[in-house]
C-alpha cells in the first residue's frame, strides 16, 4: 500500500496531503510521484492501481499529467508491460530518492493492515516454486489478506537484484546462493535430490546403484540462475554427458518427457512428491551422493522495514520455516505453529 489520495481511511497508510511542491523537477504534485514509483516498480497500470488502492483510470490520469509535465511518454506499452522511456529511466532515481526523503520526514509508517489492504505481492520464483508454494500461500493469503493477490515472475539473477532493490519484486524464493549484495536471506527448509522416473520403469522399485543410474538415459532441466546448476556439473563429472538425451529449461515439461520413455531425472524431492500426485511417477534416492540444499527467502535491505513487505515475509516464514514436504504441499494446512521470525 502506498499513501495515495483515496487511501485516507486505510489502516496501512494515511494520505500524505501535500500541496503542489517542487519535489521531482517538473512534477509539482507529490501524489504523482507515488504513481510514477508504482509504475516503475510494477510495469503495469493494473498492478500499480491495485498496489496504490485506486482505480486504473486514476493511474492513467496521473500518468497523462506526468506526460504533459515532462513532454515525454515516460511509460509505454511493450507487449504486456509498461516499459520506461529513456527519460523515465534517467529521472527515476532522483524522483524515487525524493519520495523516500519525504517518507523519512513522516516518521515510522503505520503498520500494514492485511484485512483491508489491496496489495499485489510479487515473488521471483521458477515453475518449481509455483508448484511448491503457491497453493498453500494462496489459501492463507485469501484468509488473512482477502483483497490482496500474488504475482510470480522469473527473471535472471541480475534483474532479480534490481527488482528487489526497486521494489518491483517483494521477495525471491528458491535456492539462490549467488544473491548477496544488499540482500537479506532467511533459510526456510532443507531439501534433498531424488531420482524420478515413470511408474513401470525398469528401475521402479529397485535400489539403484551409481553404475546402473549413470547407464540410464537422462533428462536434465537446465537450472540457470539458481544453485541447481550443480546437477548438470555432477552428471558431466560422473561421465554421463553423452547420456543426457533431453535438456529443457522448464520443470513442468519433465513429467511429460518421463511418461513416454525410460528417461530418469534428478529433481528436488518436494517437486517429485508434488508431480507424483498428478502424474504416474515414482522416485528413489539418487545414488550420486549429492549434498542437501536450503530453500531460502531473499529480500533487499531497502525494504527490510517496509510494513507490507515485513508482513508478507513473516507469513512465508510461518508457513514454510522448517516445514516438511507434506506441510509445504498443503497436507498440513491446519498447521499453526509459532515460527521463528527473528530477522524476517
Amino acid at each position: 500500500m502506498l499513501p495515495f489520495a483515496s487511501l485516507a481511511d486505510s489502516c496501512a497508510y494515511s494520505r500524505v496531503d501535500v500541496t503542489p511542491c517542487s519535489v521531482g523537477g517538473s512534477v509539482k504534485d507529490l501524489n504523482l510521484l507515488y504513481v510514477f514509483e508504482a509504475l516503475w516498480r510494477d510495469r503495469s497500470v493494473t498492478v500499480a492501481s491495485e498496489s496504490l488502492g485506486v482505480t486504473q483510470a486514476a493511474v492513467s490520469s496521473a500518468l497523462k499529467r506526468m506526460r504533459d509535465a515532462y513532454g515525454d511518454k515516460l511509460f509505454m506499452l511493450v507487449g504486456r508491460r509498461m516499459e520506461p522511456t529513456p527519460l523515465a529511466t534517467n529521472i527515476a532515481p532522483s524522483l524515487i530518492e525524493s519520495l523516500n526523503l519525504v517518507r523519512g520526514t513522516t516518521g515510522t509508517p503505520p503498520p500494514f493492515c492485511p484485512a483491508s489492504a489491496r496489495r499485489t505481492f510479487t515473488i521471483r520464483t521458477r515453475d518449481i516454486g509455483e508448484v511448491t508454494f503457491l497453493p498453500t500461500l494462496h489459501r492463507e493469503l485469501k484468509m488473512r489478506a482477502p483483497n490482496s493477490s500474488l504475482h510470480t515472475v522469473f527473471v535472471p539473477i541480475e534483474e532479480t537484484v534490481a527488482g528487489l532493490a526497486s521494489g518491483r519484486i517483494d521477495v525471491a524464493l528458491g535456492y539462490l546462493p549467488s544473491l548477496e549484495q544488499d540482500i537479506h536471506r532467511k533459510a526456510l527448509f532443507t531439501q534433498r535430490y531424488v531420482c524420478v522416473m515413470r511408474k513401470g520403469h525398469p528401475l521402479d522399485g529397485r535400489d539403484v546403484d551409481r553404475e546402473t543410474f549413470l547407464a540410464q538415459e537422462h533428462l536434465l532441466v537446465e537450472y540457470s540462475g539458481s544453485g541447481h546448476r550443480i546437477l548438470e556439473r555432477t552428471l558431466i563429472e560422473a561421465g554421463a554427458r553423452e547420456r543426457i538425451r533431453i535438456r529443457t529449461p522448464q520443470y513442468l515439461a519433465a513429467p511429460h518427457c518421463l511418461l513416454g520413455s525410460d528417461l530418469v531425472w534428478i529433481a528436488p524431492e518436494v517437486l517429485a512428491i508434488a508431480l507424483s500426485r498428478y502424474y504416474p511417477l515414482t522416485y528413489t534416492p539418487e545414488p550420486l551422493g549429492m549434498e542437501p540444499f536450503e530453500i531460502a527467502l531473499y529480500w533487499h535491505d531497502r525494504y527490510h522495514k517496509e510494513p507490507a513487505s515485513m508482513w508478507f515475509r513473516h507469513l512465508l516464514n510461518e508457513l514454510f520455516h522448517k516445514a516438511t514436504n507434506e506441510t509445504i504441499l498443503g497436507a498440513g494446512s491446519a498447521r499453526r505453529e509459532t515460527a521463528q521470525t527473528e530477522g524476517v
